[in-house]
């Protein structure tokens, strides 16, 4: 039986799901993992009757107090989200079964009832109570492993107060969209009927571009799974990574990008992207109209940000810095308007519109934010410059980002003086700074800036950058054109992996097998397969090998990579940031073979 059968045979009868099942199903909208049971769902139908006046606990029974530590009540007219959730198809089947479950009890209580006015907040005490009169009921549920008490009021139809013991911090109307009790229970039909929506990339696809969110964080959240997860291993299983076509780091990565938004932000975001008729989403064109009322919902509550290439996000993915690979990108995208990245210490909620611009990757306030984003940022810089193609927008962006790092360094306020601090402490601090300053980092941007490759190319081709050197390679040594780019490369290069000097080179299999046979056969290259290398051709001499995430490389070449390797040099233990431009290392690797230096057996 597949899964929309699955679905359609499902009783619609009320089960009872145990405080795993339930929690995992609402992560990333719910929290108060742990607090949930099986009695949960039965216990919010029982608050609700009781608020309505149908039910009163008998004399003797537990008190009524709000279950789940009181987490459900964020849903309060904004189960939408629960609810696309629930019809995309990306979600585990198991995990449907209980969302639809608790759409249908949802649906049959005064919380999905338009007419009723609800409230949360704080208190200030710390004791627990209920009352309730013919207004309406208010609940106190004092939490004191997190040293905080709620607040719980609900209003009948044309009430104008509830009943308070104590008067409240706090207390905000919870919000009123799309969710009525006909509403919810038409979408449980048609999932349980015709099965869930499948997955639209184009509509993927124009919500990233809309958004600035990459590709697969747009997938995640079109299918209502926006950031959460972080709870559960794995936080995909095999039939969701299949169904959403990523691969899983792109989508762990995704994962990581969606984390700056808390839960109520992820149900703000989507409680009202579904249509007024639920069956829109099976209808031609839904799905990406769910994607339009996304992209409005986000614009509104973060702005709008520039998207980087696919393949670009993907190179950023590989690079596996601590800073989410969308935000690396926007770091050199956008530099000034880099959004703060998930964990950073700065976390002020909500974050009124206003002071939105204050939000940013360059407002840390904590030291290991700092190297964080100074870890990224340099990372960011040298692989922007060599390994992404001239008219690449988050290579082109590199100078920009330079040009504010300096900007805020200046700076006299605390988010400068903790970045400066961030910039040249840790083990390669004083390197970074000396980088910085001594004028290479401003010869390497200014080889971005003079735009003098073809659009397309790759400075790490030195056919592209040093052409008079290619020519020069190719007539001493009696080689191709072809065989002297890529004796350069093997020469400077700390990655020359065969992926990797094809995607610079333009180069098909045969031809990169043509060009290696020249330097095999003059000697200047040795066969082998050695781990972690990704290539089959080596220069003659010593290997140095290397623990992830550094590369292993010929030790001959260490100086010209900025490798630092053992004091025996058979191992790689760190590497700098690349000492030149690739032009000028290009010309001091052919440099020392004219002058008998080269690599040797």
């Amino acid at each position: 039986m597949n899964e929309t059968e699955a679905v359609a045979a499902a009783p619609p009868t009320r089960r009872s799901w145990n405080g795993f099942q339930s929690s995992a199903a609402l992560q990333g909208f719910v929290g108060a993992s742990g607090c949930w049971n099986e009695d949960s769902f039965a216990d919010i139908t029982r608050i609700g009757r009781f608020i309505e006046g149908s039910w009163a606990p008998e004399p003797g029974d537990r008190e009524i107090r709000p279950s789940a530590a009181g987490s459900w009540t964020e849903l309060i007219g904004r189960p939408g989200a629960l609810a696309l959730r629930a019809a995309s198809a990306a979600t585990r089947p198991e995990r449907r079964a209980v969302l639809l479950d608790f759409l249908e009890m949802w649906a049959g209580t005064p919380f999905a009832d338009p007419a009723y006015r609800f409230r949360v907040g704080r208190l200030a005490g710390t004791t627990s109570f209920t009352v309730r009169d013919r207004h309406g009921a208010s609940f106190g549920l004092h939490l004191p492993a997190a040293r905080r008490t709620l607040y719980f009021e609900a209003l009948l139809p044309g009430a104008e107060h509830a009943p308070r013991p104590e008067e409240p911090l706090y207390a905000a109307d919870c919000h009123r969209g799309w969710g009525t009790p006909e509403q919810l229970l038409r979408l449980v039909e048609l999932v349980r009927e015709r099965g869930p929506v499948a997955t639209d990339a184009d509509a993927t696809l124009a919500l990233s571009g809309a958004t600035g969110l990459s590709r697969p964080a747009a997938a995640l959240v079109l299918a209502g799974n926006c950031g959460g997860g972080s709870y559960y291993v794995p936080f995909l299983d095999a039939h969701e990574r299949a169904t959403y076509g990523f691969k899983a780091a792109e989508l762990e990565s995704a994962r990581e990008e969606m984390a700056v938004l808390n839960d109520d932000e992820r149900l703000a975001l989507l409680a009202d992207v579904l249509p007024d008729d639920p069956a829109d989403l099976w209808e031609p064109g839904g799905p990406a109209r769910v994607a339009e009322r996304i992209a409005a919902a986000w614009a509104e509550q973060h702005g709008t940000r520039p998207t980087a290439p696919w393949s670009t996000w993907q190179a950023a993915v590989a690079l596996d810095t601590e800073m989410p690979a969308a935000h690396l990108c926007h770091l050199l995208l956008d530099p000034p308007n880099a959004p703060l990245p998930p964990g950073f210490y700065l976390r002020i909620w909500p974050f009124a519109p206003e002071h939105r611009h204050l939000r940013t990757a360059w407002d840390v306030m904590g030291r290991y934010d700092a190297e964080t984003l100074a870890d990224a940022l340099f990372t960011g810089l040298t692989w922007a410059y060599a390994d992404l193609p001239a008219g690449d927008p988050v290579r082109a962006g590199a100078p920009e980002a330079v040009r504010h790092l300096r900007r805020v360094l200046a700076g006299g306020d605390s988010p400068a003086r903790v970045l400066r601090a961030g910039v040249v402490h840790g083990d390669r601090g004083g390197a970074r700074w000396d980088w910085l300053t001594d004028g290479t980092c401003d010869r390497i941007m200014a080889r971005i800036t003079a735009d003098d490759l073809p659009a397309g190319r790759y400075e790490s081709d030195p056919r592209a950058c040093a052409p008079d050197l290619v020519a020069d390679v190719a007539e001493t040594l009696g080689l191709s054109e072809d065989a002297a780019a890529l004796h350069l490369q093997l020469l400077t290069l700390p990655v020359p992996s065969d992926r990797n000097v094809r995607r610079w080179n333009a180069w098909t299999p045969a031809r990169h097998k043509a060009a290696a046979a020249e330097l095999l056969a003059h000697g200047l290259a040795v066969e082998d397969r050695r781990a972690r290398a990704g290539r089959t051709l080596f220069l003659p001499g010593p290997w140095a090998h290397a623990k992830k995430p550094l590369p292993p490389m010929e030790s001959w070449k260490a100086p010209l990579t900025g490798a630092r390797l053992s004091a025996a040099g058979t191992e790689v233990r760190g590497i700098r940031l690349s000492p030149g431009t690739l032009p000028e290392l290009f010309a001091e690797a052919w440099r020392l073979v004219r002058r008998g230096q080269g690599p040797k057996p």
